[in-house]
């Protein structure tokens, strides 16, 4: 992180405006707000973007932030994070962090811009709902939030023939770090794994275990681990088929795609989630 830090103190002092890139992860966000502050920039010569949508305009200098060989970027974005909660408080700190698992475009700098409003105006920032900054940041965080809680709801289990219960879920957002510890305070004594294959990650929970690990994958690994939700076992297939049949036994009549039933289920439960629920499943 003193590489790039430097970097972008040398191109200001050559008149030139920069942009850091950074990945789409929290830490790597984190930390580059933290190499700004390193490199005393004028927070109106220099943004940051993602590595998926970098586009330097005239006049700027592309900065990236490299790798995390030694460990800097996670030890900065810690600091940043740190300092920004003793700053402005824990529950700004705690959506900063919501933030950041967005996929919207331009949500580093968003979450720059806020991080600097925060720095500036210290515990008035919760309150400070009006500003410019604070209106794109609240609709990230509305966005990740509600996200959270169709991940609570909609994920499902397959339990395969090691016990193993496994699931693939594809949220909007990078959801499955933020609520690993629900599933391992609901599911504390079963193994599990959650995969997201749209933002390769999965988290992984051992029986007993108070918290879940968050474990990056490349997408063969991903793929392979995904496959594993066909091999339900027997009494699997058998829950899964009562289910079913009391979801099917409750249903009323006139619940039709072209009745209002069905469009208040559309509402309540995203037909983009429809995949992975055992009782909307079409095959017999």
């Amino acid at each position: 992180m003193e590489r790039a830090s430097r970097e972008v103190a040398q191109a200001l002092a050559q008149g030139e405006a920069v942009v850091v890139c950074c990945e789409r992860a929290t830490e790597s966000v984190l930390a580059g707000v933290g190499v700004t502050y390193l490199a005393h920039a004028n927070p109106q010569r220099v943004r940051l973007v993602a590595a998926d949508e970098a586009q330097v305009r005239l006049g700027e200098k592309l900065v990236a932030l490299g790798d995390d060989a030694d460990n800097s970027m996670v030890s900065l974005a810690q600091r940043v994070l740190s300092g920004f909660e003793k700053s402005c408080g824990r529950t700004c700190a705690r959506r900063v962090v919501l933030a950041c698992a967005s996929d919207q475009s331009g949500m580093p700098e968003t979450v720059h811009r806020y991080m600097r409003r925060g720095f500036s105006v210290g515990m008035r920032l919760y309150e400070d709902v009006a500003a410019p900054e604070a209106l794109a940041f609240a609709s990230l965080v509305q966005r990740v939030s509600t996200e959270c809680e169709h991940t609570r709801q909609f994920v499902r289990f397959v339990r395969i023939p090691d016990g193993t219960f496994v699931s693939v879920f594809e949220p909007n957002e990078n959801t499955l770090p933020l609520v690993g510890s629900y599933f391992a305070r609901r599911m504390r004594e079963d193994r599990f794994v959650v995969v997201d294959p749209r933002h390769l990650v999965a988290i992984f929970h051992d029986a007993g275990d108070a918290t879940c690990s968050v474990v990056g994958l490349d997408e063969d690994t991903a793929s392979t681990l995904a496959s594993r939700v066909g091999e339900a076992d027997e009494r699997e297939r058998l829950v899964q088929a009562l289910w079913r049949r009391f979801y099917k036994a409750m249903e009323l009549p006139g619940r039709g795609a072209a009745s209002r039933g069905y469009d208040l289920r559309a509402s309540w439960m995203p037909k983009r989630f429809w995949h992975g629920l055992p009782e909307l499943d079409p095959r017999p």
